[in-house]
């Protein structure tokens, strides 16, 4: 026996139980099983979540008349990124500040692209935040200035050291 796994239908006209009869023979043609306890239906309007993302169908913020399905990354995918970041940076201050950047790059990199096709610039703005405190952070321990002051440093000082900016990007017309 084999399942489908992370399958997202959508309906737009009829309520989703019309076609779920329809749906489950085209899954049997196919030698797929559904899964009972992992399969639902939930309203556009509520939200939900699917590999990571978000979606949540709201009115648009010109329109208040028009509808439009929004999607950002999850809580959890956010968290993730800032888990990955925090592993990075650990608690080694011993390294130099270009080696720490070209590897905190492929992280934020691919999260990045991950993510770029969504309304994401609002969280691709948080996270480069992040990033820039942690490292701020990271700093100031590596130049032992825990209790005296430290000169916080401009974002784009960080950009200039290589770091990448997630939030910014020139965006790929396809």
């Amino acid at each position: 026996m084999r399942y489908a796994d992370d399958l997202l239908v959508l309906s737009r006209w009829r309520p989703a139980e019309a076609y779920m009869p329809s749906f489950e023979r085209m899954i049997g043609r196919l030698k797929l099983q559904l899964s009972a306890e992992k399969t639902r239906i939930v309203e556009a309007e509520s939200g939900f979540d699917f590999l990571g993302v978000h979606f949540v169908r709201k009115p648009t913020r010109r329109r208040g008349t028009k509808v439009f399905c929004y999607s950002f990354p999850t809580a959890k995918a956010m968290s993730h990124v800032r888990q990955r970041v925090r592993e990075e940076l650990g608690s080694d201050v011993r390294r130099p500040l270009g080696e720490v950047i070209r590897y905190l790059n492929p992280i934020l990199r691919g999260w990045s692209e991950y993510y770029r096709w969504l309304n994401s610039a609002y969280y691709f703005r948080k996270i480069d935040q992040y990033v820039i405190f942690k490292l701020q952070r990271w700093l100031r321990r590596k130049q032992q200035r825990t209790r005296r002051a430290f000169r916080r440093l401009p974002d784009e000082w960080w950009w200039e050291q290589g770091l990448f900016r997630c939030s910014g990007r020139s965006v790929r017309v396809w």
